[in-house]
């Protein structure tokens, strides 16, 4: 027991940084708001998708909808990001969350072109 305390206090030792607080100041500025409500929308957006791809599952428009559930998930990854960034929690390089949001687009925009295929 000794020698599992002994590595663990080394391991917290090595891996210890600089503490700061969060800066949840900022939680009432308009756009962090607006973070936040797109965060919620896109919750339920997911759930949603969750709920229809059940629903088509095995069906012609089950990856339609599959793809339109991982863009409205990496919606909220982005927000997620986005708002861990304001609040100063994490620090990312800033093509992070342009990055993602390419590829909810990317996302969305090939889970209509394979419906647009189903239909025509």
């Amino acid at each position: 027991m000794k020698k599992y305390s002994f590595i663990f206090a080394g391991a917290l030792a090595l891996m210890s940084e600089s503490v700061h607080a969060a800066n949840f100041a900022v939680i009432t500025s308009p756009p962090t708001i607006l973070n936040v409500l797109v965060l919620v929308a896109s919750v339920g957006c997911v759930a949603g998708c969750f709920k229809v791809a059940e629903l088509v599952k095995g069906g012609l428009f089950s990856k339609s909808w599959q793809l339109f559930l991982a863009g409205f998930g990496m919606l909220v990854v982005s927000q997620i990001a986005s708002l861990c960034v304001t609040f100063e929690i994490l620090a990312l390089p800033s093509f992070i969350v342009p990055g993602i949001l390419t590829l909810m687009a990317g996302l969305f925009l090939y889970a209509l072109y394979e419906a647009r295929r189903i239909l025509g």
